[in-house]
């Protein structure tokens, strides 16, 4: 996190891991605690060997101007029509020495305000550069945005990788965000998997959420390094000034807060834990698509009205030795952050196209949902191959489904807007998952949606929690209002499937009405004209 602030006129610079030296050269270690502050205060002096430098050079450099001035005066004695040169040879030798201590010293002030791997700016610079904006600012009256990403993963990718690996990454991503900024805006890095971007002229939300969403798709690209792919996501925040805050400390704290929100609200569920990758899951998971024990199962979703089958969501499973399954919760997360999530997610959603044409066989129009992963929503070659899936099938593309649960409070307005208008040509149908939580109404005002579908946390609370039922009937009302079918998960009572039908909910999904099953099983279930649920 971006935190602390200089005094006015002192040089501050990275030393070492997390240390930095200000302007008398004193390291301020990170390493141990300072007591009763959370912070610290050991302090090593630490010679300055540029200064030492410096003086040794002008020594020399007089030394040398001694002599020569010398040898002039001894020339000027014997040779008096050499006198000329020899003041052109002292002056071109004072001259080179001038410049190659100006050099000495610009060089010195230049590392002092970069960032050594990335040749970004650093903390330092980035809060003079704040100062400015916020002094032009209040005498111009405008306005100027601050970015914080947070990169998610990269530890990750020095603990598989190495950190060689993590070094590339975090080149390439700075010449990255530095082509996508304005000549007159800042990248700076300011922590190990931290940046932050200072935005000239950035007026409004929407126009720092068009930039935000830049960035995150120079983030989602995919890295080459040493002949491998890598791949990382990021959280990100921002503030606006004046409308965000009046000085540097309290723009970055709400750009800060929001960053954090979006991260904490992209894993507060019990099947996204922060943790990291886990290598040996993911390999797990590479394996068991070449042995093709990964399966989908198939749970209906029927019409509140008529009590019709309406769809089927694809629910994906590992396969275990033992022939029992591994429910997503178990790898998904960690498969997630790593380029096999692309390929794990066409498996399903070719398999789902193929089990609509097993249902069609028996008679029967359902359509299919497959749940995808938010970050692949603007991922170009996932556009690109979903197109192609539904090309080779020969379906509607409208007969497919996307549930996506989207994160933080600016979910959507982040995302590549240009990628998500190929996503809406491809005709497949949106759906916004875990309707009800604090994304999920960012995501309402941004997102082309077709669906929304309540939590089933929600669902779970009718006819014993009045908070849940007053949730659950304002989420159809808001459904209803733009436009969206609204499907209730989690309906595993009579109970909730009569409130629903009260209500106005057109689908319901849950045990009550199935289990999950394979699709031919499904398609046995459909030829038996399924159970009465109503």
């Amino acid at each position: 996190m971006f935190v602390g602030s200089l005094d006015r006129g002192k040089v501050v610079t990275r030393f070492g891991g997390d240390g930095y030296l200000d302007a008398d050269y004193r390291q301020r270690d990170c390493g141990a605690p300072r007591a009763g502050a959370g912070g610290y205060d050991t302090e090593v002096t630490i010679r300055d060997r540029r200064t030492t430098s410096g003086t040794l050079a002008w020594v020399l450099s007089l030394a040398a101007l001694v002599f020569i001035a010398g040898a002039a005066a001894v020339t000027l004695q014997s040779s008096p029509d050499r006198v000329v040169g020899a003041l052109i040879v002292v002056a071109l030798c004072a001259g080179a020495c001038g410049f190659a201590l100006d050099w000495r010293l610009r060089r010195a002030q230049s590392q002092a305000l970069r960032d050594p791997l990335t040749s970004l700016p650093n903390r330092a610079l980035l809060e003079d550069r704040i100062e400015q904006a916020l002094h032009r600012a209040r005498r111009m009256q405008e306005s100027f945005a601050l970015i914080v990403v947070d990169l998610d993963g990269f530890k990750d990718v020095n603990d598989v990788r190495g950190h060689g690996a993590g070094d590339a990454v975090l080149r390439t991503l700075a010449r990255r965000f530095e082509a996508i900024v304005r000549a007159s805006d800042t990248v700076a890095r300011v922590g190990g998997d931290e940046f932050v971007v200072l935005s000239l002229g950035t007026n409004d939300d929407d126009q720092a959420a068009a930039l935000v969403g830049r960035l995150r798709h120079a983030l989602r690209r995919p890295f080459r390094v040493e002949g491998a792919t890598v791949e990382i996501d990021g959280s990100v925040g921002w503030a606006v000034f004046p409308g965000d805050g009046a000085t540097a400390d309290e723009l970055l704290a709400r750009a800060d807060g929001q960053m954090y929100a979006t991260k904490r609200d992209a894993t507060d569920d019990s099947i996204f834990l922060r943790r990291g990758v886990d290598a040996g899951i993911v390999k797990d998971v590479e394996t068991a698509l070449q042995r093709n024990e990964i399966v989908v199962l198939y749970q209906p979703i029927l019409d509140l009205k008529s009590g019709q089958p309406h769809a089927a969501e694809a629910l994906v499973r590992r396969v275990l030795p033992d022939d029992g399954l591994l429910l997503p919760a178990e790898f998904v997360p960690h498969v997630e952050r790593t380029p096999l999530v692309r390929e794990l997610t066409f498996l399903v959603v070719s398999e789902a196209l193929r089990s609509v044409g097993v249902w069609a066989a028996v008679g029967s129009d359902l359509g299919v949902s497959v749940n995808v992963p938010y970050r692949l929503l603007d991922d170009p070659q996932f556009v690109e191959g979903l197109d192609a899936l539904l090309r080779s099938s020969g379906l509607p593309a409208r007969k497919l489904t996307l549930e996506v649960v989207p994160a933080g409070p600016g979910a959507g307005s982040e995302l590549d807007e240009e990628v998500l208008g190929q996503l809406s040509r491809v005709g497949v149908r949106l759906s916004l998952d875990d309707g009800g939580r604090a994304a999920s109404f960012a995501a309402l005002r941004v997102l082309p949606l077709d669906e929304l579908k309540i939590d089933a946390g929600l669902v779970h609370g009718l006819g014993r929690s009045a908070i849940d039922a007053a949730l659950v009937a304002g989420m159809i009302d808001i459904g209803h209002a733009l436009g969206l079918s609204v499907v209730a998960e989690g309906v595993e009572t009579r109970e909730a499937w009569a409130i629903l039908t009260e209500w106005g909910c057109d689908f319901a999904q849950g045990y009550y009405v199935a289990s999950p099953r394979s699709a031919d099983e499904l398609a046995d279930w459909l030829r038996a004209a399924w159970p009465a649920v109503a």
